[in-house]
């Protein structure tokens, strides 16, 4: 979990995107993951 929330953190960052959005993001790529 550690290791998540600094993923977030970092991307939150570097893309200047705020910790919802990048949990929007991220939620969006897991999805794409999971039902391909």
């Amino acid at each position: 979990i550690a290791m998540v929330s600094n993923c977030i953190e970092y991307l939150s960052h570097k893309y200047g995107l705020s910790f919802y959005e990048v949990i929007k993001e991220c939620s969006k790529e897991l999805i794409k993951k999971g039902f391909s």
